[in-house]
């Protein structure tokens, strides 16, 4: 912000003495850069002009010049040039013209870009003149609020993001437009005005409370809630949360005498609420999520909309919404829907900038799986995730004396995630309300309706149908090796000779690069085809497939699998390349790097790959055993390298193979995780390390867990006392008695539950 401050003051020397710029872009100093983007519109045949142009503009100095021909058929007659602003300019009253000059041999106009809204406002335009004219929306702030209101938006969270000049091009048009001084400008005072304006959108906050209540029998009551919210709306919360179905009653409609109590609740604190009760709608019952404005009105609703298989009581929703707020968009899930890692990145396509968690116990609540998934997918999506569940009564559980005594009791810990993975505010154990300040600047957006695409290489994730799962053999326990950055050939060869020797079954090496330029590519060819020939006998000789990755022979980054017999199996075209694009050999992948072996399936990818999370969501959907990633990642810091890695192999149930090495942060290394998440091995920093090897048990993998019939037969508080435990006996609270039981693989239960068409963009959603 203070850049933004600097730069106002630089600009605004040219400012008239009646009145005062708030910016004005004279092109001066940008000589040969683009000034426009095109953003929307008939997209132009040629664009042989777009560059700021010395000596074209205002009394002979620079200016933006644009000439481009369109083609014989055009949509819509219009086209958007976009320029801008270097910092976005809050609306502020004292904002009076937004302008530009113009010659042009088309009709042109002024577009204004608001912005976290996705608005657009249209202004004014002009004909066509070879002579200098302004286009200038006037009274702009009481026009810019308007539009604003008109779409249900304050001015007071408005910003200025771009000044926008829309050609009017027909069929055939060569236009040919000149524009100089983008200006916004203001009466005496307004810069000072200006100034002030953005510190205080610097320092404003938004306070969410995530709500943690007793689970206890008979603390699930209104009365309970209610003054949850009243600690909440006295800490002064802009937002409650409360955890799934956080009154304990039968299914009610909403509106409804619950929903329109924490209702007005809401409004007596003037605060949004996120509420959940159990819904009835006709024969159906629905667990629904229910927001409240700060006039107490019910504006939203979000049905649960997935379910494992022992929830089959439940009728489910049809919609992964978002919703307005004055501080940002919100979305919502609820309880079991957190094994479906899909819904966080829909609602972050659709606008959301914090999404709502509620929750309630679940069989196998495993307090390692959520923490790392929640920071994850938080990181991932750059979300906040505000989670709102339950606690125990003091003591209950074993909190007391800091002992977790069965995978059955609520975990407390209401809690606000950052959008870096990391804690904003946590209740603890023993629950309450945990208050998150946020910066009012880091929220934002509004609703869309995005989703995953139905086309191209991530089209696996809407399918409705999956690959079939892998064939395994016998082999079940495998040993798999890392080898890190070996840069002398002999000794690379020699530490697969070493794998083949300790039995190892698959080895991944480290990220290369044979050639540095696009002539070496050719000239290295032999050479690099002599690596790979020397690296295919290594495998037959050690009977172990082998993976190497990086710019080895065809002019773009790949990786390459060698059988047990040294025949290549296939080979792997790097997504997210990081080869040159200028290269005639430059090519990006389209399919994620899916392999069958003899022990099952691996994925491969490499290095700046990790960018795409849905590389991991597809190698999860075609049930991979082994993700082997190759790289030379050396970023981002290694705490957040760890977190994504064990976050996606808890999501997609795979164990990671990481070869790396050579990096100057002491964390950067080589290393095994499991479906967990876990460290099976790793490498050391520094040194010239052997290779990395693990046996690993393919069959050691996550389980779906499921109360006994009995248990859920006598409701849904799993409390050894009651289930005719005595006191006297009270040892018997721990882990091995009253547990919940395995029935079946967890990632396969998940992905016979999902519900792809809900992943797709709105407008592509069939009517079901």
């Amino acid at each position: 912000m203070r850049r933004f401050t600097s730069t106002v003051l630089v600009l605004s020397l040219s400012a008239p003495v009646w009145g005062e710029d708030l910016f004005r872009q004279t092109f001066d100093d940008q000589a040969g850069q683009s000034a426009f983007v095109h953003t929307w519109g008939d997209v132009p045949a040629t664009v042989a002009v777009n560059a700021v142009q010395p000596g074209i503009g205002l009394n002979g100095t620079a200016a933006a010049h644009l000439r481009a021909s369109y083609p014989a058929e055009v949509a819509h007659n219009l086209s958007y040039w976009t320029y801008n602003l270097p910092e976005r300019m809050p609306l502020v009253p004292q904002l009076d013209t937004v302008s530009f000059r113009v010659r042009t041999n088309v009709p042109v106009s002024i577009k204004i870009g608001l912005s976290p809204f996705g608005f657009i406002y249209h202004g004014p335009g002009v004909g066509a003149s070879e002579e200098w004219q302004q286009v200038t929306l006037k009274s702009a702030y009481e026009e810019l609020s308007k539009w604003c209101a008109g779409g249900g938006k304050s001015a007071a969270d408005g910003f200025v993001s771009s000044v926008i000049v829309a050609v009017a091009n027909k069929a055939g048009t060569n236009a040919d437009v000149v524009v100089d001084e983008i200006a916004l400008e203001g009466p005496a005072g307004a810069r000072k005005a200006m100034e002030v304006e953005v510190v205080e959108r610097r320092i404003r906050r938004v306070k969410v409370a995530a709500i943690s209540l007793v689970w206890d029998e008979g603390h699930r009551t209104l009365a309970e809630t209610l003054a949850a919210l009243d600690e909440a709306g006295k800490l002064g919360a802009d937002l409650g949360c409360l955890p799934q179905e956080c009154v304990y009653q039968a299914a009610e409609p909403i509106p409804g005498p619950a929903s329109e109590a924490i209702a007005r609740k809401a409004a007596e604190h003037r605060m949004y609420v996120v509420g959940n009760l159990r819904e009835q709608e006709g024969d159906k019952t629905y667990v629904t999520s229910f927001l409240c404005d700060r006039a107490g009105k019910i504006f939203g609703k979000y049905r649960k909309s997935h379910r494992l298989p022992y929830e089959d009581g439940l009728a489910l929703g049809d919609d992964l919404p978002t919703f307005a707020t004055d501080f940002g968009c919100l979305g919502m899930k609820i309880g079991t829907d957190h094994y479906f890692p899909e819904i966080d990145t829909v609602l972050r396509r659709r606008g959301a900038s914090l999404v709502v968690w509620s929750t309630k116990p679940f069989p196998d609540r495993d307090e390692h799986y959520y923490s790392l998934t929640l920071r994850g997918r938080a990181a991932e999506n750059g979300l906040f995730l505000a989670v709102a569940q339950y606690a125990g009564e003091k003591g209950y559980g074993g909190y007391a004396d800091q002992f977790s005594w069965t995978a059955s009791w609520p975990l407390g810990r209401a809690q606000v995630l950052g959008p870096d993975g990391h804690t904003v505010a946590d209740s603890g154990h023993r629950g309450g309300v945990a208050l998150a300040t946020i910066p009012r600047s880091q929220l934002g957006g509004s609703p869309r309706d995005g989703g995953y695409g139905t086309a191209g290489k991530f089209a696996l994730i809407t399918s409705a149908e999956l690959p079939p799962p892998p064939t395994r053999g016998e082999k079940k326990v495998i040993k798999a090796a890392a080898i890190e950055c070996e840069g002398d050939f002999d000794r690379l060869i020699g530490k697969l000779d070493e794998c083949g020797k300790q039995g190892v079954d698959i080895a991944c090496l480290w990220e290369y690069v044979w050639y540095n330029t696009e002539a070496e590519v050719e000239t290295n060819k032999e050479r690099n085809r002599g690596y790979l020939a020397r690296l295919a006998e290594a495998a037959k000789r050690s009977s172990m497939y082998v993976l190497i990755a990086g710019e080895l022979e065809n002019g773009f980054n790949e990786s390459i699998l060698f059988d047990r017999q040294g025949a290549e199996v296939g080979r792997y075209t790097k997504i997210l390349q990081t080869t040159d694009k200028s290269w005639k050999t430059y090519r990006e992948g389209d399919r994620v790097g899916v392999f069958d072996v003899d022990f099952g399936r691996i994925c491969t990818k490499i290095c700046a790959d990790v960018g795409s999370p849905d590389i991991d969501r597809v190698a999860g959907l075609n049930k991979v055993d082994l993700m082997l990633l190759s790289t030379q990642d050396a970023g981002p810091y290694g705490e957040r390298i760890r977190l994504r890695e064990a976050s996606r192999c808890l999501d997609n149930g795979y164990y990671l193979l990481r070869a790396a090495g050579g990096c100057p942060e002491t964390d950067h290394r080589s290393y095994l995780m499991d479906p967990w998440g876990m460290f099976l091995a790793g490498s050391q920093y520094g040194v010239s390390n052997p290779p990395l090897i693990t046996a690993i048990n393919l069959d050691n993998r996550p389980r779906y867990y499921e109360w006994p019939e009995e248990v859920r037969q006598a409701g849904e508080y799993p409390d050894p006392v009651k289930r005719g435990i005595p006191d006297a006996d009270s040892l018997k609270m721990y882990g091995q008695y009253n547990r919940p039981v395995a029935n079946g693989d967890l990632r396969s239960v998940v992905l016979q539950c999902r519900r792809p068409l809900l992943y797709r963009p709105r407008e592509e959603k069939p009517k079901e």
